[in-house]
């Protein structure tokens, strides 16, 4: 790499981040000696490159835009895709970031260089988040859609990775797949992995294979890890649940057994087919592998525990002629060689891949053989039944999905009663409401952990200002005792000096003066302080105040205060001088004034010394002057003694004061000594509340980490906000289902409901249970919805008219039983006629229960088994007549109601009114067969064989005399009106030969043996035929019939040919001969249908009374029995 550059595997910039992968590759001898080491590095961008390009997809062209950002290609002008250099397209989220000039790769630098990409692979730094956002979120959201039956929605989301509907230009299958990496994904099949793997052909692949091994062993128990290895597993999973998704949807559209819906159904099965292509091939064995133990195998297992062997082939390799030496021989034997090599232990079929083919073939097979899901034929409606355009309105506006809503209505009848339902839906309510109240109390703790995390986050914001204070306050107190010793400091420094002044030197004072030892912190926390603090000695203060009459004299003097002995000395020394003064001034007064006075002068001189004498004013006045000067000079001594009296007191109370501010200072340094104490105890508590706020937030810090937020401690509160979230999302999804399941319930009661009550208009549930504030009330909601079904279900369950009808084969439909008893097959027609000549006037016929009575002749223990199906069923809903017309119109007629839904049957096993059940309980939870369809029915009965395929039969069905339903059902009175449409409905059929017994069978050789004897024995003479005569009388026919029989409407012959080859045909006159005229004649047709009997009606021959002799005439006598089966009516 060039100095100048930067060094590209530590290069960072504002935009890019990359990492370096070190490979080292060495090449070693036998010998383990050394010989080579390449060592290379590979580059990978370590940042996302297309997040906010990701986010304005998402913003501007949906889900969607954001999902088809991996296989967006940047396409020429001429429609074609721009190619990147390894030949795979170009996307248009792609940029190349490395430059030469700016990063001056040296030759260690391994390529491919790192580009600006959607990276999916495994090494790369966000490769599994793209795998994620453009594979697994769409995989599990269409997933979670197909499971809630959201099938379209599913299909959306599946179409995101997987889309076999695409018809665009793109290659196979490459179109389909819409995730890029499944785009160039190298299909390997898992027989060739594990045969690479044992042979080693592939080393890159084998490696591969080993790693994936390794992974497995590691981590068993996550599929994914080994998936990651092999995306074409991702692939399988995809396309398995898009067929899962198809199979669902089209089984829930087939269930609704409606036309339109198995058409929609149909398409979803042939989309599948076609998916899933051709079925596999069961490939024939190769050839066989000789068994082995492990002993044999143990050298040649690979990792996976598997080895080759050769097989033992049906081709005898070793009989080839030998190859020669030209290399086009030796690759055709290793060829032929490969082909004779197998894994010893083969590698199994997927079943769960194969079992699509078999669902898929059985779907169809049902649709196009009229098969219901059960794979019971019916026959289907035309048209489903109306919606109520009310109900959908309701749903709408609830913002419920209408497709939902309308298969919910096209769903079967519920199998089971509408109390059982109702209870069942009650309980699941009572779940419901649980769950409700589960959620509220998942949100209440959600709210109370949010609440303790919140004050645990604000109490250790506050304490960390707090911290602050404590800190400040820490300071506080140690800047308090600092000033406390600056405090001392003077107080010590006044009472040195005092001290001094008193006359003590420095190192006496020094002495005097004690120290204050440090606090023990120890006892504080072990709360044993026991502190003192020294003092100082105090000096000791004279006081003096004079007390005697001097000093009361003298406090005479200066207002009676307390004076000292100086004080009195110096007031009564100050009293004296001023005396002296006074006394002074009086006498210089007196002085000046005697100067006033003349002056006598006396002279004398005795002896001749004399003298002269004057005498007078001023001698007194001098006199008195100088008196006056002795009086000062008195007070001027008095005033000396009195100042020097004040001084000397001034004197003592200057060393007074001294002493007395000493021992202040004494005193303000013990108390000092005091206040510092207590300074070093705030001091200590200071740092004491510091550090006990530090632990304090420590252990709010603790208890935040153990409140656990994010779930993410493994030593933190396991009843966290984590798990309140996550037990709220939970138990909503659980509340949604099982809200959604007590709702279907409910709407299978309102159906079992409608059903029982017979009023398809009955509606007690809504659609917006769940609306409002996280639907919280649905439960309640829909249990008084449930309760009010409960109480309409007793208001309105009246009861009805219970009545019981035997319908008999023979009356009803007598060709029928003749095929019966041919082919084991038959229908029957219960007409409203029949009922009404029950009970005129009556509607609303439902069925409670059939009996089946099969009278035959049967050895012993044999078992008379018919099968009773009812195809359709019709029930007259309303006693109105339209215009007076009493029977049905048409298919439209909206006062019927028909039902062509899924086709009910039972198995009886004796031939006695068996229905079909162990016990018939009335009360039974479930329906009874054919419980609520219309007494006026349509009815198919099989036996279990078909005589005329040779089928074995337990018994001989030609001695069925008679098939009898015995049909109890109920109806509704209808009033008057409907009575007497009704009765004349019935005359109206009795003219017509519409009416039940119109048609009467007869059966020559059992109801007119000697007739039949006569015809068997009789030899007509040449040219004549076989004549058959019997006579009908009125006991033939109906008792009700009397007086009615008045015209034959048509006469049907059938007869049983008893030739081994049966004719084709067989004719029937109406004259022994053709003498004088020609005879008329009718032919008979052999009828395969049924059972190869001879059928046919009189169309020539005319149609006899209905009483009176018959002769009927045959050109053969090879019948085992004749059946004629006359049609009568009343008309004239």
């Amino acid at each position: 790499m060039k100095p100048s550059a930067k060094s590209f595997h530590t290069h960072t910039d504002s935009e890019q981040v990359f990492r370096a992968d070190l490979n080292a590759k060495t090449t070693t001898t036998k010998y383990s000696v050394i010989q080579e080491r390449d060592v290379s590095f590979r580059f990978y961008p370590h940042f996302h490159p297309y997040v906010g390009a990701l986010v304005r997809r998402l913003l501007t062209k949906s889900t969607s835009g954001l999902q088809a950002a991996d296989t967006d290609y940047v396409k020429k002008a001429d429609g074609t895709f721009e190619k990147l250099p390894g030949g795979k397209n170009k996307p248009v989220l792609y940029a190349d970031i490395f430059s030469a000039a700016r990063y001056a790769p040296t030759a260690l630098v391994a390529q491919p260089f790192p580009v600006k990409d959607l990276d999916f692979t495994s090494s790369g730094s966000y490769g599994q988040y793209n795998f994620e956002l453009f594979f697994h979120v769409p995989i599990t959201v269409a997933i979670h859609l197909s499971k809630n039956q959201r099938f379209a929605d599913a299909q959306r989301w599946f179409h995101y990775i997987f889309d076999p509907t695409d018809d665009s230009n793109g290659p196979t299958p490459e179109r389909f797949w819409k995730v890029r990496p499944f785009q160039y994904t190298d299909v390997r099949k898992i027989e060739d992995i594990l045969t690479n793997l044992a042979t080693g052909d592939d080393p890159d692949l084998r490696d591969e294979t080993i790693r994936s091994i390794e992974a497995w062993k590691d981590e068993p128990f996550r599929p994914h890890v080994i998936a990651r290895y092999r995306q074409q597993a991702y692939m399988y999973k995809t396309v398995m649940a898009y067929l899962d998704n198809l199979i669902a949807w089209g089984d829930s559209l087939f269930r609704q057994d409606t036309g339109e819906a198995i058409d929609a159904a149909l398409m979803l099965y042939v989309l599948a087919a076609n998916i899933l292509g051709p079925r596999p091939l069961v490939v024939p064995k190769k050839g066989s592998v000789r068994p082995q133990n492990y002993a044999n195998l143990k050298d040649d297992l690979d990792k996976f525990g598997n080895a080759m062997r050769d097989m033992e082939a049906d081709v005898p390799f070793d009989l080839l002629p030998f190859p020669t030496s030209d290399g086009g021989d030796n690759e055709r034997l290793a060829t032929l060689r490969s082909m004779g090599k197998a894994l010893y232990f083969c590698v199994p079929r997927n079943d769960t891949l194969l079992a699509y083919w078999d669902t898929v073939a059985d779907r169809l097979f049902k649709i196009h053989n009229s098969l219901n899901l059960q794979g019971i034929f019916r026959q289907l409606a035309l048209f489903a039944p109306p919606i109520d355009p009310a109900m959908l309105a309701r749903a709408a506006a609830a913002g419920l999905d209408i497709s939902a809503v309308v298969n919910g209505v096209n769903q079967p009848l519920p199998l089971v009663r509408f109390m059982l339902l109702a209870q069942k839906a009650s309980e699941v309510c009572q779940e419901v409401k649980a769950l409700g109240s589960a959620i509220l109390m998942a949100m209440e703790k959600e709210d109370g952990e949010a609440m303790a995390v919140l004050r645990a986050r604000h109490e250790s914001a506050m304490l960390t200002l707090v911290e602050h204070v404590r800190y400040a306050q820490l300071q506080e107190a140690t800047k308090s005792k600092e000033g406390l010793l600056r405090s001392l400091a003077l107080a010590v420094q006044r009472y040195t000096y005092y001290e001094r002044q008193l006359g003590k030197k420095d190192d006496e004072i020094a002495k005097a003066i004690p120290q204050l030892d440090d606090l023990d912190k120890g006892a504080i926390e072990q709360m044993k302080l026991s502190a003192s603090e020294p003092d100082l000695a105090l000096r000791t203060i004279d006081i003096d105040i004079d007390t005697d009459a001097f000093a009361a004299a003298a406090g005479a003097l200066n207002g009676g205060r307390l004076l000292s002995s100086n004080e009195v000395r110096e007031a009564l020394l100050l009293e004296g001088a001023q005396l002296a003064s006074d006394i002074g001034n009086v006498l210089s007064f007196a002085g000046s004034i005697a100067h006033l006075f003349p002056t006598a002068k006396v002279h004398a001189q005795p002896m001749g010394l004399g003298a002269t004498v004057e005498y007078g004013g001023s001698n007194v006045g001098n006199g008195l002057q100088a008196g006056s000067g002795a009086a000062r000079a008195i007070a001027e001594r008095l005033n000396f003694e009195a100042r020097r009296a004040s001084r000397i007191d001034g004197f003592v109370r200057r060393e007074r004061e001294w002493a007395f501010q000493s021992n202040l200072a004494a005193g303000e340094i013990a108390q000092m000594f005091k206040q510092l104490r207590a300074a070093q105890l705030r001091e200590a508590i200071a740092e004491l509340e510091l550090k006990n706020h530090r632990e304090q937030k420590k252990h709010a810090e603790e208890v935040e980490v153990f409140l656990n937020e994010e779930g993410t401690e493994k030593k933190g509160k396991k009843t966290n906000k984590a798990l309140y979230t996550w037990m709220k999302r939970e138990v909503k999804a659980l509340y949604g289902q099982c809200f959604q399941f007590a709702f279907d319930t409910a709407r299978k009661a309102e159906r079992a409901l409608q059903h029982e009550l017979g009023n398809p208009g009955l509606s007690y549930l809504q659609y917006g249970y769940i609306a409002g504030k996280e639907g919280l009330l649905a439960g309640e909601k829909l249990h008084l919805d449930l309760r009010r079904m409960e109480m309409a279900y007793h208001d309105l369950n009246q009861r009805e008219y219970e009545m019981t009808r035997h319908v008999s084969l023979l009356q009803v439909n007598p060709i029928g039983l003749l095929r019966l008893r041919r082919t084991g097959r038959c229908t029957i027609n219960v007409p409203e006629t029949l009922l009404d000549m029950d009970g005129p006037g009556h509607y609303f016929r439902r069925i409670k229960s059939v009996a089946v009575s099969i009278p035959c002749v049967t050895g012993p223990y044999a078992s008379v088994n018919c099968t009773l199906t009812l195809l359709k069923s019709s029930i007259r809903t309303s006693p109105v007549l339209r215009d007076g017309v009493y029977a049905r119109e048409n298919a439209d007629d909206n006062r019927f109601s028909d039902y062509f839904g899924s086709a009910q049957s039972i198995v009886t096993s004796s031939s006695s009114n068996d229905a079909g059940l162990f016990e018939t309980n009335l009360r039974d939870e479930r329906y009874l067969p054919f419980e609520y369809a219309g007494a006026v029915s349509e009815w198919q009965i099989d036996l279990p064989g078909n005589p005329g395929k040779n089928d074995p039969v337990q018994f001989d069905y030609a001695t069925i005399s008679d098939v009898v339903l015995h049909m109890r059902y109920t109806a509704r009175p209808g009033g008057g009106l409907l009575r007497n449409g009704a009765m004349d409905n019935v005359k109206t059929a009795i003219d017509v030969a519409d009416a039940l017994g119109s048609t009467r069978l007869f059966s020559m050789r059992h109801e007119f043996p000697t007739e039949w004897a006569k015809f068997q024995a009789q030899v007509p003479a040449a040219g004549q035929r076989f004549e058959l005569a019997f006579t009908l009388r009125d006991e033939h026919y109906p008792f009700w019939s009397r007086g009615r029989l008045n015209s034959v409407e048509s006469v049907r012959l059938v007869a049983e040919s008893s030739l081994a080859a049966v004719p084709a045909t067989l004719d029937v006159f109406d004259k022994v001969n053709d003498l004088p005229a020609p005879a008329k004649k009718d032919t008979l047709v052999k009828d395969e249908s049924m059972g190869k009997l001879l059928i046919g009606g009189f169309t020539n021959i005319a149609l006899p009374a209905p009483t009176g002799e018959r002769k009927l005439y045959f050109a053969t006598k090879a019948v085992k029995d004749v059946w004629v089966a006359v049609a009568w009516s009343s008309a004239v």
